[in-house]
């Protein structure tokens, strides 16, 4: 855990050790950044473990330690921002073995696929390349070595194709590290596989500032694509929560190097937006939200 989050680190090795785990508590200083890496202790001491719950400010989900955990055989799941009330009501409570299924059922379409297209209301329309690309199910479930989630997110993404995705994305739920965007929806348009330009209000400056600061392009790559999966994730109430909703969909900026693609960036940005439709070689699968029934 990082040091703004050890109340809840000590919980969850409370309960770890009511049921016959024997807890470490690892704690650093926050890292200031998404995705910024963590010190290589923190990176062995998840490496070495049989479980692993990583409660943080900041996302470590696209970091060098989960990556080692995960090579390891180790499995458990990164907790970006997790709060007390969130472990105890809204998308903790779902049925992720449900939302495992429909996961692995988007997956089948993902996997051999070419094209992928998301789309909203409001006007985001992105368009990539995914040939031979993973899917990365982060379901909730991590019974499994190796196996990790974001509880109490739940979701199924992709890296596209470096350079292949082109079109505009506006996030109208939440940018991570700023907060909620519901009034202020923030546009982001993609050329190239990278972000060109960003519009809007404080969010979209925030934004923009908070990528030049790394002073490195890779931070500007177009990471991902992913739609949520969990019915009873609370809309705007925590990050998690948001990017896992049903019928959500998210954009990641920066690395996807943890998630199958080849770029290893300073940073980790998930821009998230509501009444999302996705194509996976034409066939509509997610529809202004809604599940086909054919998925």
């Amino acid at each position: 855990c990082d040091t703004n989050k050890l109340r809840l680190a000590e919980a969850l090795a409370a309960a770890a050790y009511a049921v016959g785990g024997i807890p470490t508590i690892t704690a650093f200083p926050p890292t200031g950044a998404h995705g910024r890496q963590v010190p290589d202790p923190v990176v062995g001491a998840c490496a070495r473990a049989d479980v692993y719950f990583l409660p943080t400010s900041w996302s470590m989900t696209h970091t060098d330690a989960r990556i080692a955990a995960q090579q390891s055989g180790a499995r458990g799941s990164t907790m970006c921002e997790v709060t007390e009330d969130c472990l105890a009501a809204g998308g903790i409570l779902a049925d992720f073995e449900a939302a495992d299924k429909l996961a692995r059922k988007i997956g089948k379409l993902l996997e051999g696929a070419t094209d992928i297209r998301m789309t909203t209301p409001t006007g985001t329309d992105m368009r990539a390349k995914i040939s031979n690309r993973p899917v990365q199910y982060e379901t909730g479930l991590f019974r499994e070595p190796g196996q990790f989630g974001a509880l109490p997110n739940s979701e199924v993404n992709i890296s596209p194709v470096e350079g292949t995705t082109e079109g505009v994305f506006i996030g109208d739920v939440r940018l991570m590290g700023y907060g909620v965007i519901r009034s202020e929806p923030v546009t982001i348009e993609v050329k190239d596989g990278e972000v060109s330009t960003i519009s809007g209000g404080d969010g979209a400056e925030y934004l923009e500032r908070t990528l030049a600061s790394f002073g490195d392009r890779s931070a500007y790559n177009l990471a991902e694509f992913a739609v949520g999966l969990n019915p009873e994730a609370r809309s705007y109430a925590t990050n998690l929560e948001d990017l896992g909703r049903l019928g959500f969909g998210h954009h990641g900026i920066g690395s996807n190097y943890a998630i199958g693609g080849d770029v290893k960036a300073p940073c980790h940005i998930d821009v998230i937006y509501k009444d999302a439709s996705l194509e996976i070689d034409g066939k509509l699968v997610l529809d202004k939200g809604a599940f086909l029934g054919a998925v």
